[in-house]
């Protein structure tokens, strides 16, 4: 792969916008690889995008874990490398498959499909617009509630496939812009809408990515330290600190759905 030959690079690894482009095209080559061989499967998509990036991530979790092995000190400034790459690939990955699905819909039918099924039917819609809306606790919660089992789910699955785990980034990124495409289809503020949903989109998934990092890390970790060496435990602290920060952003999240989104949506439609 490209981007694991230039990581090491620093004037290549400074630059957030390298990873956000690479990871928007590689959306594009693996479009075209899943119109030629699998035409109509659209979640082949982000299979074949998950094993282009998989290579280049697994490069950067490996030297994520080097540094790791050598304590907590100066957190955000040590893991400021890949908090950009992971970033930058995940919104890089978003815009790719914005611009592939205004132009082909067909490229998001399978997230599409799942969303009118479970989120967006019309009878939720209905129910939604047609009564009064009050933000409560117990809401804020329940939404808490879900999203962190999907974390944790999340979290253990990373673990067993390292820095595959970019497969629930690239899941979650085409979700998230079938939701925009669905809300450009359905309403003429869709502008308003999406600008509104990304306030507790963008929480809720730095929360995922910083939990990808942390169970890439750790299963790197596993495999390459002693169990009871203080490297090994090194590497535990700082992915107990960045899985601390994961379910955080999820807590954040699901308070600004339920307290800003929810009653701006409910407002806008």
């Amino acid at each position: 792969m490209v981007l694991e030959q230039f990581l090491d690079r620093k004037t290549v690894i400074r630059h957030f916008s390298f990873t956000f482009f690479l990871s928007m095209a590689y959306v594009f080559v693996a479009y075209g690889v899943q119109a030629i061989f699998f035409p109509g499967q659209s979640l082949a998509t982000v299979l074949l995008l998950t094993i282009l990036l998989a290579p280049s991530l697994h490069h950067l979790v490996a030297m994520e874990e080097k540094i790791e092995r050598y304590g907590v000190s100066h957190f955000f400034k040590r893991h400021r490398t890949i908090f950009k790459c992971y970033f930058g690939a995940f919104l890089g990955i978003l815009a790719g498959f914005l611009i592939i699905g205004s132009v082909q819909e067909q490229t998001l039918s399978y997230q599409t499909t799942q969303l009118e099924n479970e989120h967006l039917s019309q009878e939720m819609i209905e129910g939604f617009i047609g009564q009064p809306y009050e933000p409560t606790m117990t809401t804020a919660f329940a939404l808490f509630s879900h999203n962190i089992e999907y974390l944790l789910a999340g979290f253990v699955l990373s673990i067993f496939y390292g820095a595959g785990a970019v497969f629930l980034l690239v899941y979650n990124a085409s979700f998230f812009a079938a939701f925009v495409m669905e809300l450009f289809t359905r309403w003429a503020a869709a502008s308003q809408l999406t600008a509104v949903s990304f306030l507790h989109l963008l929480p809720e998934s730095a929360g995922y990515i910083l939990m990808a990092m942390a169970g890439a890390s750790l299963s790197r970790a596993l495999i390459h330290e002693k169990l009871t060496g203080q490297a090994f435990k090194n590497v535990l602290k700082n992915d107990v600190i960045l899985l601390i920060f994961s379910v955080l952003f999820i807590l954040l999240a699901a308070f600004i759905e339920t307290y800003v989104t929810a009653v701006m949506f409910h407002r806008i439609i």
